[in-house]
């Protein structure tokens, strides 16, 4: 399958502005079911940009503005991707791994240490609400079936709340008030997992929705606008993808652009802007995601 993405994000200030650099987390992470097959990224203004490799791994643009000052800011990218098909439950775990609870092996703690740290504050709510959303199953239970659970109760419990403000609601944040975008109840996934002794990371990027049949709604609930999930370390299958805006694991149809063990590190755009006094300004994002043949 051949996907092409035509993202465009651009900010409007009431004056003109300087900048500061920017990181850029939008170029899909290539694996052996995803290799990238054109990327372009045009910037408005003109800036130097160059390409870097974080310590996740994520390929980054750092954007570079000088003295320039403008009142619009803009970055277009255009991406073209080849995509092998995949079944999201064609893995084997590892024996050890097969039910839950199980432990990892010294190697998977030293690698996984930034992926298990739970945050202390937000224990026991988390614990309290995965016990009354999956009852004594969070103990006992075979491991997909459990994680596949637990993505079902964010699903089903957790009000889908498109949020244009910044930021990433913290999972106690995300349980009081019963809503969150797609970023929030990726987070609330992550932070679930970690309390319950599973490495989990926060993965940002885009979805492609295949278009449905005549007469059926649209499914992706974060349609027009980038998207994030969850992953687990499985031992025997590594990596395994959770998306609870959906309730689905994930497949060939989620394009990963970066992952890390916090959210805000991953954000699609990040930098600042700088003028004497306060700018009011105005976001507007344009992403089309479609199959195609070129």
């Amino acid at each position: 399958m051949r996907i092409s993405v035509d993202h465009l994000t651009e900010y409007r200030y009431e004056q003109p502005v300087g900048f500061g650099e920017h990181s850029l987390y939008l170029r899909p992470r290539e694996s052996q079911t995803l290799h990238v097959r054109s990327f372009s990224l045009q910037c408005r203004p003109e800036v130097r940009v160059r390409w870097v490799r974080d310590c996740f791994n994520n390929i980054v643009a750092v954007v570079s503005f000088g003295l320039v000052k403008s009142s619009v800011l803009s970055f277009h990218c255009q991406m073209v991707f080849d995509v092998a098909e995949e079944n999201p439950f064609d893995f084997i775990l590892d024996t050890r791994a097969a039910d839950f609870p199980f432990s990892y092996d010294e190697k998977e703690k030293s690698a996984l240490r930034p992926y298990l740290e739970a945050e202390e504050s937000e224990r026991w709510r988390v614990l309290d609400w995965a016990r009354s959303m999956l009852g004594d199953s969070t103990r006992g239970r075979e491991t997909i079936g459990f994680l596949t659970d637990l993505n079902l109760a964010i699903h089903r419990n957790i009000a889908y709340r498109r949020r244009e403000d910044e930021g990433v609601q913290t999972a106690n944040q995300t349980l009081a008030t019963g809503a969150g975008s797609c970023r929030d109840l990726a987070e609330l996934f992550v932070a679930t997992s970690r309390q319950l002794g599973l490495a989990a990371r926060f993965v940002s990027g885009y979805l492609y929705e295949p278009p449905p049949p005549e007469g059926v709604s649209a499914f992706n609930r974060a349609a027009g606008s980038m998207h994030a999930w969850a992953e687990v370390y499985l031992p025997g299958a590594g990596w395994r993808g959770f998306d609870p805006t959906n309730g689905i694991l994930t497949d060939h149809h989620f394009l990963p652009a970066a992952v890390a063990n916090r959210p805000q590190w991953v954000n699609p755009i990040q930098g600042r802007y700088f003028h004497n006094g306060d700018v009011r300004s105005h976001m507007t994002v344009d992403l089309h995601i479609k199959e195609t043949s070129v």
